[in-house]
């Protein structure tokens, strides 16, 4: 890993030596005034300011979209919905190495019977603040524009629905119900599934997306607690003028304000508060910041917003022109998106905000520990030839889907990443557990009694 090489680094390193002499623990005491001048410097060169505030939604948008998510309607077969793999009690992910879609029964880990997702369920933390959505970036904004992945077009009439500031978040939410393996179905399931191929499907069509949009719109319609939640929350849009991206801007808006979580101690440090952070947190800090790891997770979020090949063991199904279903394949990452060779196996940076909530980790939840995540960029080539799959998988089907790919992955992999590198693993993950925000621990509030389909909400 790149090193800093900063006077603040050096005095860092020894006040971390010595604060493990006589192996006495600094776990509850205050920082000295060095380290939090260290401190300061390094979050300075990294670039970390404090977290900018989600964008205003009103509370009739911010009920139209908690329903949504909750309710299974939005699914072709009506058995799944966004918070089945975007659940408050695992930290708005599933606590599954994969997502089970489609077919699947029951939540979380226990989750199973389904088509395998053949991608990590990504954390929803602050997605206001996120200018790339997905692994691979395939909902992105650049240069001003929202650039949207295959068969999927959002012509100016729908985009103009969204909320100024939630268009990447609000493109994203209407993928997935259009999605076979995720939320629509097969053909000869149900309506949705007998449209065409669509988004996430190989040579889909973007009328076929259309379609699946008009169809959901209409279902929505079709029911009088949404006919009640869409006018309230776009008073003065005629029924015939709703379309399904105001259901997507509603979403986003819902993630938008649920999960905005940022009153984390670190937060609070970098707000200004010298205190918010424990000597271990600092200490923890100065090491994370000293061994360059902030060369990948800069800024607000703890992220570049960049895509970088980091040696991960290529687990699941994959995602390429030779991944089959129920075979282990390769995952091309960024390239599927860019359509460049160079971004083979690359993919994006995740946010570490609120990251010990949010296991296992990795693009397709390669380590079911923060720690042996951390401890995988102590030596990437090494952690990827002697991964233990059986020790960090859940669902037993993933023990025979590890591509045996290694040096392939391998060749590419990120500069920067030049192991063997000693770490202190322990310190990093103290520092780590210090950007939980105290408000993200439990988010079961955010469930609602009931959505206005009627359909069970788990």
């Amino acid at each position: 890993m790149v090193r800093s090489p900063s006077f603040a680094l050096l005095a860092s390193l020894a006040l971390v030596a010595t604060a493990c002499e006589g192996g006495q623990s600094s776990s509850g005491a205050p920082p000295s005034e060095l380290e939090v001048e260290a401190l300061r410097h390094e979050l300075f060169a990294a670039g970390i300011q404090p977290l900018t505030d989600a964008p205003a939604v009103s509370d009739e948008l911010f009920a139209l979209g908690q329903a949504l998510f909750f309710d299974k309607l939005l699914s072709g077969n009506q058995d799944i919905s966004c918070a089945t793999c975007h659940l408050p009690e695992f930290g708005t992910s599933d606590g599954r190495n994969l997502p089970d879609g489609v077919h699947g029964f029951g939540f979380g880990p226990d989750r199973g019977g389904g088509t395998m997702i053949p991608r990590n369920s990504p954390a929803l933390f602050n997605v206001h603040a996120k200018g790339e959505l997905f692994w691979d970036g395939r909902v992105e904004r650049t240069a001003g524009a929202l650039d949207l992945p295959p068969a999927v077009d959002i012509p100016d009439e729908l985009r103009a629905v969204f909320t100024p500031g939630l268009e990447v978040a609000a493109a994203q939410a209407m993928l997935p119900p259009v999605s076979r393996e995720e939320m629509r179905g097969a053909a000869g399931e149900n309506p949705l599934g007998d449209l065409g191929d669509g988004y996430n499907s190989g040579g889909g069509q973007p009328e076929h997306t259309r379609q699946v949009w008009d169809e959901l719109t209409q279902i929505l319609l079709d029911q009088p607690g949404y006919v009640a939640l869409l006018q309230a929350a776009y008073p003065g849009v005629a029924l015939d003028e709703f379309t399904f991206a105001h259901a997507g801007n509603a979403l986003a808006a819902f993630e938008t304000r649920a999960f905005a979580r940022s009153d984390s101690p670190f937060e609070r440090f970098v707000r200004g508060d010298d205190q918010a952070l424990t000597q271990k947190e600092v200490r923890g800090a100065l090491v994370f910041f000293g061994e360059g790891c902030a060369s990948c997770h800069s800024g607000a979020l703890f992220t570049d917003g960049e895509f970088h090949n980091i040696g991960l063991p290529q687990l699941g199904p994959g995602v390429s022109d030779f991944a089959f279903a129920g075979f282990a394949g390769p995952d091309l990452g960024r390239e599927l998106a860019s359509g460049s060779a160079a971004d083979a196996f690359k993919f994006r940076t995740p946010s570490l905000l609120n990251v010990a909530l949010t296991a296992p980790y990795g693009h397709a939840g390669q380590f079911a520990e923060l720690a042996d995540m951390v401890a995988h960029y102590e030596d990437p080539a090494v952690s990827n030839l002697t991964y233990d799959v059986q020790a960090n998988v859940t669902d037993p089907r993933l023990v025979t889907l590890l591509w045996p790919g290694s040096p392939v992955v391998l060749n590419t992999i990120d500069a920067r990443l030049d192991g063997p590198n000693e770490i202190d693993v322990g310190a990093v993950v103290d520092f780590l557990e210090a950007l939980t925000a105290d408000d993200a621990r439990d988010l079961s509030a955010l469930v609602p009694s009931s959505v206005p389909s009627g359909l069970p909400i788990f």
